[in-house]
């Protein structure tokens, strides 16, 4: 009799146990409904959906809303893989809205935090594209020449087999020329001004930083004209004498070959 009294509250124990779990789960989709219905899915509180938004605002030309989109993603999401395509898109959107200096930071923090991605090297050029549209004229501060002279160094020797080498190595060429022309600018203030020692400086400084930029055989000509005012004529033969040898086709080895001739005893 107790055995069937204990099977008894037994069964009814367990009856009730199925019971509640009915219940539960009967009411989970009505719980999940009521749920979905206080937190609806909106691209405010979806990382794709906001992410997709910035994008098509960018690609619309609509700059501004979309730098607000990304920074969204960015801020709110930055744990999932849009945040990182976002990081990338707002530099594109800051450079496309002539914004160089906020995207050349940009740009320099996706390379930092991701230099193995795959579009790191554009992101590279990029950052010396963002700089070399700040670079002013030679009589101007050629810092913002001398930073994206350096993002192509470092995109020929960190991706040499980048698709966008061989743009930047011609970009570094026409910077460096740059950088040439801003130094000869200043040693030919000096010259002009008389100040011939401090022109050498400046003019050596170009031959050895500089030498393939095209204006050697007039660096030389200024060198050997200063040495002349200097009363240096020994080193402005020298100088003279590898200009009309290394440049024989200059517009100054004419007057190189005239000083020497005229001076030839010393």
């Amino acid at each position: 009799m107790k055995k069937i009294v204990a099977g008894i509250r037994k069964s009814r124990s367990k009856g009730c146990i199925i019971s509640f779990a009915f219940c539960l789960f009967a009411s989970l989709p009505f719980l999940v409904i009521g749920c979905a219905a206080t937190q609806e899915i909106t691209k405010d509180n979806n990382p794709a959906l906001l992410y997709a938004e910035g994008a098509n605002l960018y690609h619309d030309g609509d700059y501004r809303e979309a730098i607000d989109k990304l920074k969204k993603v960015m801020e709110d999401y930055p744990l999932t893989p849009f945040a990182e395509d976002a990081q990338l898109l707002l530099a594109d959107a800051y450079y496309a809205s002539s914004e160089y200096s906020d995207a050349a930071s940009y740009y320099a923090t996706f390379i930092a935090l991701h230099p193995g991605h795959p579009r790191a090297p554009y992101a590279l050029f990029q950052k010396g594209m963002s700089y070399f549209r700040d670079v002013l004229s030679i009589d101007r501060d050629q810092a913002a020449t001398q930073k994206a002279l350096l993002a192509f160094t470092d995109l020929a020797a960190q991706y040499p087999a980048s698709i966008y080498v061989d743009k930047a190595k011609e970009m570094g060429i026409f910077l460096k020329k740059r950088l040439a022309e801003r130094e000869f600018y200043i040693g030919n203030f000096y010259f002009k001004d008389k100040k011939y020692k401090g022109a050498l400086v400046r003019f050596a400084e170009i031959l050895k930083k500089y030498p393939e930029t095209g204006i050697s055989d007039k660096v030389l000509y200024y060198i050997g004209i200063s040495y002349v005012e200097l009363g240096e004529n020994d080193l402005a033969r020298d100088t003279f004498s590898t200009l009309i040898t290394q440049f024989p086709e200059s517009s100054f080895a004419g007057d190189a070959k005239d000083w020497l001739s005229d001076n030839h005893d010393g």
